[in-house]
């Protein structure tokens, strides 16, 4: 399952019709389905994008081969033309910084993207938009990072007032294509075989057993993105773990920055 989110009824419009997606009624949320994707109009802002978002994978939790991809328009500066779909793979709101894994090829322009609270008329010099930070919060909770995609069209150069609805309809129908190549890459990397014998996953379950939770789904992330990147390599050799909490902490962060080096 595809699990598609947009903010606005006018993003979502060309998906709609492009999917033959079909109105669902079960939660108190805009939603269309058909037997391959779900498509979620959250409404704007990052309050709206959390609580819509949640709502959505709460009552239809994901499997481990489903995928979520946020599309929608954001402002940017005049580097990017408008009309071009850009790949997130750098979200930031203040100090917080969150990074979806690309682990496909693709021929679009990656770019960070600044999550901000309102309607940016105020020149930047990074695409914006209102609720991509929300959107992946919520949804890290159930994908890995490779899992999850956030494709942003620019609209406009900082001028919100020259955004039509029939103008953010015309800019998506233009990047259809884009978004199939997108959706279709991020589903087969999900769809992928399992990515450890079952050797490995004895190790490695042995391996998380000495940290917390949250260590231990960082330490996730780390291998998926390892072995998805070198599928050939042979993880690294695990150390010795050490009673000092401190330690640990460290062999960590140490351990996780040579997966992802």
């Amino acid at each position: 399952m595809i699990y598609i989110i947009t903010a606005l009824d006018a993003e979502a419009r060309a998906l709609i019709d492009h999917y033959h997606l079909t109105r669902d009624f079960t939660l108190p949320y805009t939603l269309y389905k058909n037997e391959r994707m779900v498509l979620l109009v959250s409404g704007m802002g990052k309050t709206n994008a959390l609580m819509a978002v949640s709502a959505l994978l709460g009552w239809r939790i994901p499997n481990p081969a489903d995928c979520l991809i946020n599309i929608g328009v954001c402002g940017a500066p005049d580097a990017y033309p408008i009309g071009e779909a850009l790949l997130i793979h750098q979200i930031f709101e203040g100090d917080r910084r969150y990074y979806p894994d690309i682990l496909y090829p693709h021929s679009l322009r990656e770019s960070s993207i600044k999550c901000v609270d309102g309607v940016q008329s105020v020149l930047d010099e990074y695409p914006v938009d209102m609720e991509s930070s929300a959107m992946f919060q919520a949804s890290a909770r159930f994908f890995k990072l490779h899992q999850m995609a956030f494709v942003k069209i620019v609209s406009d150069h900082f001028t919100p007032e020259t955004v039509t609805k029939e103008r953010v309809i015309e800019l998506i129908r233009s990047n259809l294509h884009n978004v199939d190549k997108v959706c279709a890459a991020v589903e087969k990397v999900s769809l992928s075989d399992p990515l450890f014998d079952q050797t490995e996953q004895e190790e490695i379950g042995r391996l998380k057993s000495h940290f917390t939770k949250a260590q231990a789904s960082a330490l996730d992330d780390a291998l998926s993105y390892f072995r998805l990147k070198y599928p050939q390599k042979r993880l690294p050799s695990y150390p010795d773990i050490p009673d000092s909490k401190r330690e640990r902490s460290q062999l960590l962060e140490a351990l996780i920055k040579t997966l992802t080096h």
